[in-house]
């Protein structure tokens, strides 16, 4: 008997993320059954045969699916989900979802004879929510982890299957977190799947613990008295995911940041000059980033989140 035969069938459910795009790939690598894959959101437009073949945490998961000729069906509004049939739902033994944005009805979950499962990239239950990894970053965490855990009526608080937790390099870019986070949370899947013993994992629904909310321009924003370290951490980790970031320079500046490059005890660029490449200093040192400035400094901003 083949390995894949042991194992459920299974339907994905995400979004055009990078960690769809891994979850569904590890599936594949590890011979998961992957009957369907549903997807909050249209495909991205490609060139099909001229593309330069990139790394896999840069790849939609529709690209992945029709190269391996999975159904893929696409909701684009919440309000379609409660318009789903047992067809469109692909047929399964088990519900996966991984980065899928809204709540999902009890019935779509009780469709699946095996239940519901959720990849969620954080170590319930600390940072509950659609946004965990920008918290995590935005909080200065060095360490972080992923949990697999079944899927009940309050979002992020079923039972804990399953978790790991790792350390989270300073400044560690989050496109590379995301990627690297789906891929173990497949790992814990296949130990779940294969019966594998796991330490008592506390149900989440049973222990307090912060959300984490999409972010708002406020959220986004930070200034000069933060340290560097936290502000070069929450830039390299942030931008690779594609949230915005505005800097507050300590004159009143707003600066919109497009790349993190340096983090330095002294200024490595000019503080005068037409370069959209600055050094904006900070509490204890200088960032060098690539930015703009939003508007000029007589203009009144609004209010930003002090630390």
């Amino acid at each position: 008997m083949s390995k894949s035969s042991r194992l459920p069938r299974v339907v994905l459910w995400g979004s055009l993320s990078r960690q769809t795009a891994v979850t569904l790939h590890a599936l594949l690598q590890a011979e998961i059954p992957v009957q369907g894959l549903i997807v909050a959101g249209a495909p991205l437009q490609h060139l099909i045969g001229s593309a330069v073949p990139l790394a896999i945490w840069h790849t939609d998961p529709y690209a992945i699916a029709r190269r391996k000729n999975i159904p893929i069906v696409t909701i684009n509004r919440r309000s379609e989900l409660y318009e789903l049939t047992h067809t469109t739902q692909l047929s399964a033994e088990l519900g996966l979802v991984s980065c899928f944005p809204w709540k999902l009805p009890k019935e779509v979950a009780a469709s699946y004879p095996r239940g519901m499962l959720n990849i969620h990239p954080s170590p319930l239950p600390a940072y509950r929510g659609p946004a965990p990894l920008f918290w995590q970053y935005h909080d200065g965490c060095l360490t972080t982890g992923v949990t697999l855990h079944c899927i009940t009526e309050q979002l992020d608080s079923g039972p804990l299957l399953a978790q790991v937790h790792c350390t989270l390099p300073l400044a560690f870019p989050g496109d590379r977190l995301e990627a690297w986070l789906a891929w173990y949370g497949v790992g814990l899947l296949l130990r779940v799947l294969r019966g594998e013993r796991t330490a008592h994992m506390t149900p989440a629904e049973s222990v307090s613990s912060g959300w984490a909310p999409l972010p708002g321009p406020e959220e986004s924003t930070i200034d000069w008295t933060w340290p560097c370290w936290r502000a070069a951490h929450f830039l390299a980790g942030v931008l690779p995911l594609g949230y915005n970031v505005t800097i507050c320079d300590r004159h009143g500046q707003n600066w919109h940041v497009e790349r993190f490059l340096a983090w330095s005890a002294h200024p490595l660029v000019p503080s005068r000059g037409s370069s959209t490449i600055v050094s904006l200093e900070f509490a204890d040192g200088y960032l060098t980033v690539q930015a703009r400035p939003l508007y000029s400094v007589e203009r009144p901003r609004r209010s930003v989140r002090r630390q």
